[in-house]
């Protein structure tokens, strides 16, 4: 079953990267890979923040976290309800691409900025292009999660380091991605929230969550820092694995 799975998605990412070489002919000989990747994680991990800072107009359909808030008490004390009061109902969505330039300079931008005229500025060597899937957090919605991240060639896994059951909900979340991708992905790890003081780093959650400097990183989505290192690494792990060995 997984292997028909895997042939499946083999034969649309053809087909895809087929209809973007037709549409933008510029790009052959340039194009490596058009790919579908998921960002997940709890509910106000960050994740339609992190992808707001590649598309401020990737904006999913949002309805209220909590279902009931006071909002006069809110007024006399603001910082009752420090996140968002809003969650993602559907999911986010935009199209990205990574380009690699001269002395293999990484670039993130919106695909439908990407243009002739910036392949040729950029000398750009190589370009990767991903559709974005931001996966609402909340149990709610699972479906429309599961719905999100089913086929998905890569995921992005945001880590709430702020989160009080963050091991339960990162143990959680990540069975149910493998479990909606329906086969082996690569997974790449972001902790968020790095803005904040004395929160959780990288480095203090690897022992805790099992996993290797390679694939867990810091970022903030809110000040959009260092949010393009995941999915470079991402891209690279995926682009390693279909080729069968490391470039």
């Amino acid at each position: 079953m997984t292997e028909d799975i895997e042939l499946e998605v083999k034969k649309l990412r053809i087909l895809t990267a087929n209809n973007v070489l037709n549409t933008y002919p510029y790009l052959s000989g340039k194009l490596r890979g058009v790919y579908k990747v998921c960002v997940t994680g709890s509910s106000g991990s960050g994740k339609t923040t992190m992808i707001r800072c590649f598309d401020p107009e990737a904006h999913g359909r949002e309805v209220p976290r909590y279902f009931y808030v006071d909002y006069e008490l809110l007024k006399e004390n603001p910082d009752l309800f420090p996140e968002s009061n809003t969650a993602t109902q559907t999911f986010d969505f935009t199209v990205v691409a990574l380009l690699i330039g001269g002395e293999d300079k990484a670039d993130i931008i919106k695909f439908s900025e990407l243009t002739e005229e910036i392949i040729d500025d950029k000398k750009v060597k190589w370009v990767t292009i991903f559709y974005l899937f931001g996966t609402p957090g909340q149990w709610r919605f699972k479906d429309i999660r599961a719905f999100a991240e089913r086929r998905s060639d890569g995921v992005i896994f945001i880590i709430d380091p702020i989160d009080p059951k963050l091991r339960e909900n990162f143990e959680d979340f990540r069975e149910q991605v493998i479990k909606n991708v329906e086969r082996k992905v690569p997974i790449i790890y972001a902790v968020n929230k790095q803005d904040l003081p004395n929160v959780f780093t990288s480095k203090d959650l690897q022992k805790e969550l099992n996993l290797t400097e390679k694939e867990l990183f810091d970022m903030s989505a809110l000040k959009c820092q260092n949010i393009s290192r995941p999915i470079i690494a991402l891209i690279k792990k995926m682009q390693e694995e279909e080729l069968g060995k490391k470039n």
